[in-house]
């Protein structure tokens, strides 16, 4: 018969006591290497394709921003030096010289002493002004004589406007460069793309980026009690989707996704063709000690496996393997056990730190710190990840206490069997090796899922 414990002096061997998730993870992202970049012109790629990229080069502006003075404004492009005596009781006029419409040039002569022009927001200074008076504060008569200040800007030029307040220079005028000048850095090499930044790449006027390539990611689902169909005996695959959606989540492209029975053939051919397209592989299912788990010799066979299991819970049953020198394919692979609980905890804290190792931006997420409204249990000796739901405002934002942390409570039962307190979950909780129990009112740090990000109506908190 086949001999499937793991080898000696493997992390989690029975010899060896249980190694910790972070001390762990710590040895496998040392073997990371960050994948390379390739050019991306922006008109081939468009906002779609660099969604969710991340930056294998600094972004330096190409052009500056704004490319010209122009008004901040739509009002009167005038000379300050002729307002600095306009006041309510002495209201100045300036004859109207033109107009001035964003997106075409300045005029070409320059504005006279007694002289404005109707400026649009965006527009070009003329040369001679150095202030912008807002439309909402200009008039078409005297407003001594109840002359009322304009709401909008004339469609038609009028042959004098009034003003009854002083203007500075400067005023309402964006300066040529104020944003950005011509080699600045806006963003650092690593940095992921996002609306935001997606804003900042158009305005820069790069033609192209340096992307660091997708990290590859293949995912093989085992066990015999998979279907596609739920039934008496068998189950629907949920590892596949969930896993599936938290790689794509971090930018990550899935290249394929498939199941495999409990067949310890099949799994290893199945390990081999997965790991030669991916860079990194996951498999969920068959990573324990029974006598259909099959995923731990069929990895040990292609990658050097640096431990079997971890002091989690849940996820205890934990393959971490690395590329074998002189390999090609797959850098990582990663199995995690086939309760759906299990293999959601560990997706959230190994898959998705060694993405975004493969792509050169720091691999731990967000930390920020709760409070616990119940008593809860942690086994002393192993690292917790509760599944929490936070209470919410009446109108759906996250609930804190005074000293601003989040008050959350179990999201319902904690059996790396039950999913359905994940469709509640804000966040995991996370209680170290030694804590052990924790009663209410105590701190608990937390590590923020998708949905602490949303408005949730209530009573759904």
């Amino acid at each position: 018969m086949q001999d499937r414990r793991p080898p000696n002096g493997l992390a989690g061997s029975p010899e060896l006591p249980l190694e910790r998730i972070d001390d762990l993870l710590s040895r496998l992202l040392t073997h990371v290497e960050v994948l390379t970049g390739e050019p991306a012109p922006l008109e081939r790629f468009g906002v779609e394709g660099l969604l969710d990229r991340v930056l294998a080069a600094p972004l330096r502006a190409a052009v500056p921003h704004p490319p010209s003075d122009v008004s901040a404004m739509d009002g009167w492009a005038a000379r300050a030096a002729d307002l600095i005596n306009a006041s309510s009781s002495e209201p100045v006029t300036l004859r109207c010289a033109g107009d001035v419409a964003a997106g075409g040039p300045a005029p070409s002569a320059e504005l006279s002493a007694g002289e404005c022009r109707r400026i649009a927001t965006g527009a070009r200074i003329p040369r001679g002004a150095d202030t912008v008076v807002p439309v909402e504060r200009s008039y078409l008569d005297d407003p001594r004589s109840g002359g009322t200040a304009l709401q909008r800007a004339p469609h038609t030029l009028p042959e004098q406007v009034w003003f009854a307040a002083s203007q500075t220079v400067g005023s309402h005028v964006r300066r040529r460069g104020e944003d950005m000048q011509v080699g600045d850095t806006l963003a650092e090499s690593g940095a992921l793309i996002d609306a935001a930044l997606l804003s900042v790449i158009y305005t820069s006027g790069v033609s192209e980026l340096m992307l660091t390539s997708r990290p590859r990611v293949a995912i093989l689902t085992s066990g015999d009690e998979l279907s596609d169909v739920a039934g008496s005996s068998q189950v629907r695959d949920s590892n596949g989707p969930a896993l599936s959606a938290l790689a794509l989540s971090e930018g990550a492209s899935v290249v394929a996704v498939e199941q495999v029975g409990d067949d310890a053939d099949a799994t290893r051919a199945a390990v081999a063709r997965l790991s030669a397209i991916c860079d990194l592989l996951v498999t969920t299912g068959g990573v324990s000690v029974g006598a259909h788990d099959h995923v731990g010799a069929a990895l040990d066979s292609h990658f050097e496996l640096i431990a079997w299991r971890a002091a989690i819970q849940p996820g205890k049953p934990l393959l971490l393997g690395v590329r074998r020198a002189g390999a090609h394919g797959a850098q990582v692979a990663l199995g995690v056990p086939g309760n759906p609980v299990s293999a959601f905890v560990i997706g959230i804290e190994v898959l998705l730190p060694l993405i975004r190792a493969l792509t050169g931006r720091p691999a731990y997420g967000m930390e920020v710190e709760g409070v616990l409204e119940e008593a809860v249990k942690s086994p002393v000796g192993r690292r917790s990840f509760l599944r929490l739901t936070a209470l919410r405002t009446p109108n759906g934002d996250l609930a804190c206490d005074q000293a601003g942390r989040i008050r959350v409570r179990l999201a319902g039962g904690q059996g790396s069997h039950q999913t359905a307190p994940l469709a509640k979950c804000d966040a995991l909780g996370v209680i170290d090796e030694e804590v052990g129990d924790l009663q209410a009112g105590t701190s608990i740090r937390l590590h923020p899922l998708s949905r602490a990000t949303r408005r949730v109506a209530t009573p759904n908190g």
